[in-house]
């Protein structure tokens, strides 16, 4: 029995020191790592000689042995207690002098150990093997064990309740794990009975045993000691090697089966075919499994060079705010392959940093004040900022951990000009769960600082398109107080018609005109009278409400269906007064079955109001203006043709340039055309024109329609 109840505790004491290497080789400089190494390996210690005890025969041996790992067992609560301090980030006073206590109080336990027989007095024989004999200061060793145990699980339990709702949810699972595990190990305790001669078999390496898996699933899963790389890619690294191997044996075998009969029963012979086709089959096999482990284990090695080239190429060059933050997350996630990312924009007008794009983040709508301790450290300090703490040794603090976890990030870039925080650029972790590197940051920083000038050069075109949108208000507005005499007449006619009817009902019936005609015939006249009247009255209401739209400024740039003869029946109802007094005919050569086109109904009004209007003031007298429309494919033409002067050649190419024109003084700013273009542009179309002078000009304006119709 003593043989394979000591390997089994060898086993687990082997077990229990590999995870303890994995966890301190991960990290030798971080003193969580070190410290919990220290706890694997006096277990690992205190395991590993009472297997060796329980196995010899001679006493002395045994007796050296049970020194050895007794002495791990005395110094077991005392590295707990040094790393749970560590791991909480205890910094107290308190805590600097109990490590120095129970450090002492340790090592005194061991000196008492190997010179005296007042903790051990001996060895005693059961069917397992030798064990300890309690000497008279046992007692004394166990206070001291049960106290900073109970102690540490005390502390371990008043950090997870003050902080449960505080801390990430990992830092969190980490803790339960943590405290699950070493309560575990508090069963240990029945193996102090057989020191007392009761025999009473010491499974206490079996919580150890299950210590060692909950601690192990806790790093894979949890990121407990950040070694679950390692453990992940050696399992991939094994299984890839397995998989290879398993390949060539196979044809190995099957090809000394297949061929064996045709050698004639010779062995060898028979595996040339098969070497053949290994040899074969060992390029492509090689290029698998290298793209496996490229996919699988060095995921960090993306072409710096391609990311370079995306960004120089699809995203700096586009002046889209929106299209420029989204590509941005897009690509970032694509090439990089992380689990999320995303970019916080500064909202002047409200004073935060708003979520504009991102990738894997469920809170869409995740909004930053300047009071964020997140955007309070990259504000200040203007350097990106790493879940590692940028690889010291302290964890960073929870109020950022906070911020970090909302957004799923473990790295935070600030995107900065000319000295401004505008913007943050957040990265999640990596899908092959490699940290970012030196390279990386090198590489991810330049490009933040480019993302910021191409972000900066978006808001200013923004910026622009909105000084246009409110000189083309103002442009507008200036065009309607020119109309005034022809609206003023498109209103008062209708209401004068309207006003007569009512007059010559009321002299009628004062005259007594009425008095020999019937109630019913007095009623007739009178609806008549009120449906004339009502008619006018809704011809003057329309030209008001045509004329209050025109006015408003637009809402920004919606694509819908427009229907151009609408559009131009709007325009002729603003200017068909001056058109009649200047003698200009009007006239629409637009199909009935012309296509809408894909655009901001209210900017092609716009655009049509100009154009026309223009065209009307380029005639003189007794002339036409014609709007024709034609179908190309997928796009439509407006043609806005007048027979007036002409515009010379040699101006034809300055005419779409601000505050150029070819008006008299004081009759026109330069920023209608000039206008127009931006408007067109901002719809997808284009407009060219061609003119001689002396016979008239013509605008040809090509927009894409609504539905492409193939006739």
């Amino acid at each position: 029995m003593n043989i394979i109840f000591s390997i089994s505790v060898c086993s687990v004491s082997l077990a229990t020191l590999s995870i303890g290497i994995f966890i301190l080789f991960h990290n030798k400089k971080s003193l969580v790592n070190r410290t919990m190494f220290l706890i694997d390996s006096a277990t690992f210690l205190w395991l590993f000689c009472y297997s060796m005890m329980y196995i010899t025969t001679s006493y002395s041996k045994a007796m050296t042995f049970m020194k050895f790992g007794f002495a791990g067992v005395i110094f077991v609560p005392v590295f707990f207690y040094h790393f749970l301090s560590e791991f909480l980030e205890i910094k107290t006073k308190m805590r600097a002098l109990l490590l120095h206590i129970f450090y002492a109080i340790g090592t005194a336990f061991v000196i008492l150990l190997f010179n005296t027989d007042f903790i051990a007095s001996g060895l005693l024989v059961f069917d397992w093997g030798y064990y300890p004999k309690a000497g008279v200061l046992l007692p004394l060793y166990l206070a001291f064990f049960l106290s900073i145990f109970n102690y540490c699980v005390y502390n371990l339990y008043i950090y997870y309740r003050t902080n449960k709702s505080t801390i990430s949810d990992r830092r969190l699972q980490q803790v339960k794990y943590l405290f699950i595990a070493f309560f575990i190990t508090a069963f240990t305790a029945g193996d102090w009975i057989p020191w007392y001669n009761i025999k009473y078999l010491p499974l206490g390496f079996i919580t150890i045993f299950i210590y060692v898996i909950i601690n192990a699933y806790a790093i894979v899963k949890h990121q407990l000691m950040g070694i679950e790389v390692i453990i992940k890619k050696t399992l991939i690294f094994a299984g890839l090697f397995v998989s290879a191997y398993a390949i060539f044996a196979s044809f190995a075998f099957l090809g000394q089966v297949a061929f064996e009969h045709i050698t004639g029963g010779n062995r060898w012979a028979s595996l040339i075919p098969s070497i053949v086709i290994i040899v074969l089959m060992l390029r492509p096999l090689e290029n698998l499994l290298t793209q496996a482990t490229d996919k699988y284990l060095f995921q960090k090695k993306y072409d710096y060079r391609e990311l370079l080239k995306t960004f120089s190429t699809e995203v700096l060059s586009v002046l889209d705010i929106n299209r420029l933050v989204n590509i941005t997350v897009d690509k970032l996630s694509s090439v990089i392959k992380i689990e999320s990312c995303g970019v916080l924009l500064l909202n002047k007008a409200k004073d935060r940093f708003e979520l504009v794009a991102s990738a894997g983040i469920r809170g869409k709508s995740t909004v930053f004040g300047m009071d964020s301790t997140l955007v309070t450290f990259l504000d200040r300090t203007k350097l990106f900022l790493s879940i590692k703490d940028q690889g010291k040794d302290s964890v960073l603090p929870d109020k950022i951990l906070q911020d970090m976890n909302k957004l799923k990030l473990v790295l935070a870039i600030p995107l900065v000009i000319h000295e401004e925080m505008i913007g943050i650029l957040t990265l999640g972790k990596k899908k092959s769960d490699e940290d970012y590197t030196q390279d990386d940051m090198t590489i991810l920083t330049t490009l933040a600082r480019a993302l910021s000038i191409a972000i900066n050069n978006a808001e200013m075109f923004d910026e622009l398109g909105k000084t246009q949108a409110e000189a083309a208000q103002r442009e507008k507005m200036a065009v309607i107080g020119t109309l005034a005499a022809g609206i003023n007449h498109e209103i008062c006619n209708p209401l004068g018609i309207a006003r007569g009817q009512c007059e010559v009902f009321l002299l009628n019936a004062r005259d007594g005109l009425y008095k020999n005609r019937s109630q019913d015939e007095q009623m007739f006249e009178a609806m008549r009278i009120m449906e004339k009247v009502i008619k006018e009255t809704d011809r003057a209401t329309a030209i008001t409400k045509k004329l209050s739209s025109f006015a408003k400024p637009g809402k920004g740039h919606s694509a819908e269906s427009v229907n151009v003869a609408e559009q131009v029946d709007e325009v002729i109802a603003l200017i068909g007064h001056d058109l009649m007094l200047g003698k200009i005919e009007m006239v629409k050569d637009i199909p009935t079955d012309t296509p809408t086109i894909a655009a901001d109904h209210k900017q092609i009004q716009e655009i049509l109001f100009n154009l026309i209007r223009n065209a009307a003031q380029a005639i003189d007298e007794n002339g036409k203006v014609t709007v024709k429309t034609r179908q190309k494919d997928s796009k439509l033409s407006i043609d806005i043709t007048d027979t007036g002067h002409g515009i010379p050649e040699d101006k034809l190419e300055q005419i779409f340039n601000p505050f150029y024109t070819t008006k008299a003084p004081g009759k026109g700013t330069g920023l209608g055309l000039f206008i127009v273009r931006q408007i067109v542009q901002k719809n997808k179309g284009t407009i060219t024109v061609k003119s001689k002078a002396g016979e008239g000009t013509t605008f040809m304006l090509e927009f894409p329609v609504a539905k492409a119709v193939v006739r």
